[in-house]
Parts: C-alpha cells; sequence; structure tokens
C-alpha cells in the first residue's frame, strides 16, 4: 500500500448516534439544534463562496442558508433511524481531510443481538465474508480487535440489478463486557452494515466503521471503569434472538 493510500485509510471520523428516545438521549428539538449548529460550522465557508457566486440577475435571492443543511440532515437521519427494529440504531459518520469533513453524514446500520451460539464464526456468515449475490468481486476481509472483543469486517464491489456500481461494508463484533458497578457481565453481538456509492468513500469506508466499532466497544465498557454509555446493551436480543 502506498504512503498516499495509508495516510489515507487513517483519517479521522467523527461518529455519533441518532436518538430512538431511550433514557438519557437529548429529546428531538435539542438534537436537530446540535446538528444545526455543527453543520453551519461545517458548512459555512462553502455556503459564503456559493452565495458570492450567485448571478446578481437571477431574479431570486440566494437559497440556501447553513441551518438548513443541518435541519433537513437531521430529518433524513430520524426518517431512517424510525424505520428500524427496537434492537438497532443508526450511527452517522464524517470523514475529515486536512481537519475539515469531507464526507457526511455517513449512515451504518448497528444491530445489537444476542448471541446465537456460544461459537461467534456464525457471524461470518451474516456479513457475507464468503460472499453474497449482489458482490462483482470477492470480499475482502479484515479482522478487527477491540479491547471488550474480537470482529471482523467485510468490504465488496457490488453491482445494482440496474448495473449501478457500489460498495457495501458488513461487520460484526462480538462484545464481552465484564461486570461493573454492581451489573452483571453481558455479551452481544454487534453487527453493523452500509453502502457507499462514492469511489473516494469506498476507500475509506473499511477503516472509518472500524473506528466505529472501536468507539462501540468503549462505549460498552469505558476503560476507565465507569458506566456504560450504551445503555440499550443490556436490552440486546429482546426483539432478536
Amino acid at each position: 500500500m502506498s504512503g498516499e493510500l495509508l495516510e489515507l485509510t487513517r483519517l479521522p471520523w467523527h461518529w455519533e448516534w441518532v436518538p430512538k428516545g431511550l433514557p438519557g438521549e437529548p429529546d428531538p428539538d435539542t438534537w436537530t439544534g446540535h446538528l444545526v449548529a455543527l453543520f453551519a460550522e461545517w458548512t459555512a465557508e462553502g455556503v459564503a463562496a456559493a452565495r458570492e457566486a450567485w448571478p446578481k440577475d437571477a431574479g431570486a435571492e440566494f437559497p440556501f442558508t447553513t441551518d438548513m443543511v443541518g435541519r433537513d440532515t437531521a430529518r433524513w437521519l430520524r426518517e431512517r433511524a424510525e424505520q428500524l427494529p427496537e434492537w438497532s440504531r443508526l450511527a452517522w459518520g464524517a470523514a475529515f481531510v486536512e481537519g475539515r469533513p469531507r464526507w457526511a453524514p455517513v449512515p451504518v446500520v448497528v444491530e445489537f443481538r444476542g448471541p446465537e451460539a456460544e461459537d461467534p464464526n456464525y457471524l461470518m456468515d451474516l456479513v457475507g465474508a464468503r460472499g453474497l449475490e449482489c458482490d462483482a468481486r470477492e470480499p475482502v476481509v479484515d479482522y478487527v480487535t477491540t479491547p471488550s472483543g474480537d470482529g471482523v469486517r467485510v468490504f465488496a464491489l457490488c453491482r445494482s440489478p440496474e448495473g449501478a456500481a457500489y460498495a457495501r461494508l458488513d461487520a460484526a463484533l462480538r462484545l464481552d463486557v465484564p461486570p461493573r458497578g454492581g451489573a452483571p457481565g453481558s455479551s452481544a453481538d454487534v453487527l453493523l452494515s452500509t453502502s457507499v456509492f462514492e469511489m473516494g468513500l469506498m476507500a475509506l469506508i473499511g477503516p472509518g466503521v472500524e473506528q466505529l466499532m472501536q468507539q462501540i466497544a468503549e462505549e460498552c465498557a469505558p476503560a476507565d471503569g465507569g458506566p456504560a454509555r450504551l445503555g440499550f446493551l443490556a436490552a440486546a436480543g429482546e426483539g432478536q434472538s
């Protein structure tokens, strides 16, 4: 791997959860306000440049504002999150290039399931490690190690029935959370999936999702021994076993 490509795959990502009304989560208006402020900061320069280039004789005022980007993004993410079953969450990410967000939001569906077998190898089939019908090439399989368990991520170039090219990224993680703070230990299988259509993002999505896997492990079992920040882990598998 060239040094330039290696540096590209190490780009930092920002990952957040879309709220689903769980205890401790912000209410929809507060969360939307957070996204409005975040995307206003990220898009201010681009929107200002577009406004400056808007034709003086266009006959209409420039139609976009920075807060519109955040509100539309929040609405789109909430609509997607509300379609998921109760044991699933929607994460969204942003990849940064030279300190600026280059791709955002990148949605990833995350399922928290009760383990179906003691041996986690069954997860290889769930993430299509041996290939799926939609795959145009043999998948690339990479193994992931976190402080709370090991996993795998699978990347494959695909082609839709209409002939459009895209890439799928499926990953799985067996989490083993030790007892802490009077709470019993628990295990859960975490499945992650997303599809991307931009060539540049295809090179980044694998390392990006691996960063999300590391974040999930840390939020489920903080290294400082504090309480888990992903409280819904305890309910993993209630709707799926």
